[in-house]
């Protein structure tokens, strides 16, 4: 990425050949990026604790939550934590500022995760949600724009 000091996600690095070099992103393309990489995170699925001091690669993906409770407070939170604590490792394009994690009315079962932020490119920073809820093929990551 052109003057940013923020790289491109591994995969999309390794996508590109060395003839088109780093991808420089505009908003919608940083945008499209960033869904896509979280889309990648939040369907992946790490151990309950991390492996590697500092956490590397080996420890992408969020621990499995498939066993917490909606309606425990603490449990919440947990979720809330691991989450903030995966995208501040593996995807800093995105600044977080709240972690929301709600029951979904229509199936007090399942979460509905809001992410509010900002997306970063350099020094610009446009506001950003990112709604992540339970779909057809595992979680399905959706954005809304702020602005």
């Amino acid at each position: 990425m052109a003057d940013t000091g923020i790289l491109a996600p591994l995969f999309e690095r390794l996508a590109s050949s060395e003839h088109d070099g780093a991808p420089v992103f505009d908003r919608q393309a940083l945008l499209d990026s960033v869904h896509t990489e979280l889309s990648r995170l939040f369907n992946t699925r790490r151990g309950p604790k991390t492996l590697t001091r500092p956490p590397s690669v080996i420890d992408y993906g969020i621990a499995d939550w498939s066993a917490l409770q909606q309606q425990r407070s603490d449990d919440r939170r947990r979720l809330s934590r691991d989450i903030r604590e995966a995208i501040d490792r593996f995807e800093p394009r995105l600044r977080l500022g709240e972690v929301q994690v709600n029951p979904l009315p229509e199936h007090p079962q399942r979460l509905s995760i809001r992410l509010l932020g900002e997306l970063r490119s350099g020094q610009r920073h446009w506001p950003v949600a990112f709604v992540i809820e339970p779909g057809d093929e595992g979680l399905e990551v959706r954005h809304e724009r702020l602005d």
